[in-house]
């Protein structure tokens, strides 16, 4: 907020709209600070990772090193970068009766707003009308659910160049994704409950920006996701940083509750825009 906003609100005559005002800018200026502090954060430990000493950052910075050591320690955490900056957007099928394919599980988008505040952001939930396109040119958007729900989330999913998240049908048993480089399908199987949730980065419709999606392959699988950003999220944002990337999630539930007690990666994170795929070996933990 500049002098003037603050000279706007200082000017604004019926007192309650003043508060409102005065405490809509606190909130503004605080997001502000949480994102700035994550930078500041962020290229501290890069430049720390280089080699740069404390007191060398210091310098640089008009700070001391005791102050540089301070604040990278505090603050939001450097890894919310995954995210990107600025508010977050989180949309969610509305679902009003019954399951719907493709959907996510019922507390996907709730659980996800949590995890982004702890993280510092600003960040809410959309519902959108399944079977209806879905305006994706937008800014801060992380859509969770499968390409079923909605043409638009078709369109973006069909972008990846790594995974192939094909478009199923009520019934079928069926449901995988497949990695085009290593020739394989993923499918959920084995002796304990098991899904496989999509995690990518992927460019929007208009080319200006790009969308986050969680998509699993049944509801335990949006969880598992999520599970994953809450517990690894340090690890992700190192291996796919602010780039196009897609992953694959394995998550074990409990069969009773449909919650996750388990989430590895399945496969590498690939790198859309590089050959690297950036990935140490998938299910070993750091």
């Amino acid at each position: 907020m500049s002098a003037d906003d603050v000279a706007r609100v200082f000017a604004i005559e019926d007192k309650v709209e003043r508060l409102k005002a005065a405490t809509d800018g606190v909130a503004a200026a605080q997001q502000t600070i949480n994102e700035l502090t994550r930078i500041r954060r962020a290229v501290i430990r890069e430049l720390h990772a280089e080699g740069w000493t404390f007191a060398r950052i210091g310098a640089a910075a008009g700070l001391s090193r005791a102050r540089i050591h301070q604040v990278s320690t505090q603050g939001p955490a450097p890894e919310g970068l995954f995210f990107g900056h600025g508010t977050l957007t989180v949309l969610v099928p509305e679902i009003r009766a019954g399951r719907i394919l493709g959907a996510p599980d019922p507390n996907a988008g709730t659980r996800l707003v949590e995890l982004l505040r702890e993280l510092g952001f600003t960040a809410t939930v959309e519902t959108f009308l399944p079977g209806r396109p879905i305006d994706l040119n937008r800014d801060g958007l992380i859509a969770v659910g499968g390409p079923e729900l909605s043409p638009s989330l078709r369109q973006l999913i069909a972008a990846d160049p790594r995974l192939r998240r094909a478009v199923t049908r009520a019934g079928d048993a069926r449901r995988g994704i497949e990695d085009r480089a290593a020739r394989r399908v993923y499918r959920p199987g084995g002796p304990e409950p098991h899904d496989i949730a999509y995690l990518a980065r992927l460019p929007r419709p208009d080319g200006r920006g790009t969308c986050l999606l969680i998509d699993g392959l049944h509801p335990p699988g949006s969880l598992g996701a999520i599970r994953l950003l809450a517990t690894r999220l340090a690890t992700l944002h190192e291996r796919a940083a602010n780039h196009l990337f897609s992953v694959l999630i394995a998550v074990r539930y409990d069969r009773a509750t449909g919650e996750p007690v388990d989430a590895d990666l399945l496969t590498p994170v690939y790198r859309h825009d590089s050959s690297d795929t950036r990935s140490a070996a998938p299910r070993t933990r750091r």
